[in-house]
């Protein structure tokens, strides 16, 4: 059928994702591993330029990609297959589009997480890892610790059922069903996946939490897991170093958002303010003067913001430049806030393990010029 020009589907405005902080294996997708403390572009993929970007992950030196058309773009290290996709080079410094290999049928993929060395991937009806994982991180059965393509963890998830949320952090990693049940995987040693605390080499269901899940974020040693916002349900689980359990509120409710650093949690209200405990040697928590916040992304020590008023902020531990300019001398924001320059409008943030990313869309009027 022949459209008239009046009548030809609008392309949606032109997109850029913007990256730094660390870049020692070209994780940023630079084309380059020098840290950088200003926003870059990163070098497009012929996938990236046609699709939108609706997720990412970052392991230790290792960045993943979810587009809107459910593929999968990726770049850094891939030691042992953490990135998923064909190639065996151990290292890309630019984003490149992923292809699923030994898969009869690849599969479209919803979510994305990461750990210090593994990747892992969510389908409609399956979920998928690859990497390292020394201590169960891939799931995938008994002393499994490698897994240079991605592969089926068995089992999971049981049949009528779904994932609808996932998050994972160095060493594990945790899944909610449709069900509100929560399993886990990977290093419980500190109770992070439940009792009995230990490795956990394939997901097994966290018993005890007495609520409908909706929500999970994970930090190095815990798993913050949340219910429906307007009962304002949730818990802590693991380790309570830096108070990340005894120190959070009894309930939270009205919340649009939760995230975790490697030892802080932070909860995004609908009012824009964020409610934060944990530890605070980096800055990591809240400045008490930050303007009101629409979403927020947390990495390993430092977050991600951008305000009601569409500007990013950062703050926290920045040594590697993942919280722009300026910085301490021991190179942390604290008690205040950078604003982080780029152009057009603020679509979407993410934060990783020293690294930020942030994705903009050319503002319409410029676009049709």
């Amino acid at each position: 059928m022949w459209l008239l020009p009046h009548e030809r589907p609008q392309r949606p405005p032109p997109t850029t994702l913007y990256a730094f902080g660390s870049n020692g294996s070209g994780q940023l997708g630079l084309a380059h591993t020098d840290d950088v403390s200003e926003p870059q572009p990163v070098k497009e993929t012929e996938r990236f330029r046609n699709q939108q970007p609706t997720r990412m992950a970052s392991g230790g030196n290792h960045t993943v990609i979810l587009t809107s058309e459910c593929e999968i773009i990726a770049a850094g290290d891939n030691t042992n297959g953490r990135i998923p996709w064909q190639s065996l080079s151990p290292t890309t410094r630019a984003f490149t589009d992923s292809i699923i290999p030994r898969l009869p049928t690849p599969p479209s993929i919803r979510l994305c997480a990461a750990t210090w060395e593994a990747s892992i991937l969510v389908s409609e009806d399956r979920m998928l890892s690859c990497g390292t994982g020394n201590h169960g991180e891939l799931g995938q059965g008994d002393n499994i610790k490698e897994s240079p393509w991605p592969q089926r963890i068995p089992k999971f998830p049981p049949p009528d059922t779904r994932v609808v949320d996932i998050a994972a952090c160095m060493g594990h990693t945790v899944a909610i069903l449709d069900s509100g049940e929560v399993y886990g995987w990977g290093n419980g040693r500190k109770g992070q996946l439940g009792e009995p605390a230990g490795i956990v080499w394939s997901p097994r269901k966290i018993e005890g939490i007495p609520f409908h899940a909706v929500r999970v974020t994970c930090g190095r040693e815990f798993t913050y897991v949340a219910g429906h916002p307007r009962e304002g349900t949730h818990i802590v689980l693991g380790s309570d170093k830096y108070s990340v359990k005894s120190g959070a509120p009894e309930k939270i409710t009205d919340y649009i958002d939760i995230g975790s650093g490697w030892s802080s949690i932070y909860v995004l209200l609908k009012s824009g303010s964020i409610v934060a405990w944990g530890r605070n040697n980096h800055g990591q928590m809240p400045p008490k003067d930050l303007p009101p916040i629409d979403f927020m992304s947390a990495g390993s020590e430092h977050v991600l913001a951008r305000t009601k008023d569409g500007k990013v902020v950062a703050w926290g531990w920045g040594e590697h430049g993942n919280c722009g300019k300026p910085t301490d001398t021991s190179g942390n924001v604290v008690d205040r806030w950078n604003e982080i320059p780029v152009k057009g409008r603020v679509k979407m943030i993410a934060s990783g393990c020293a690294t930020s990313f942030v994705i903009t869309q050319e503002e319409e009027d410029a676009a049709g010029k």
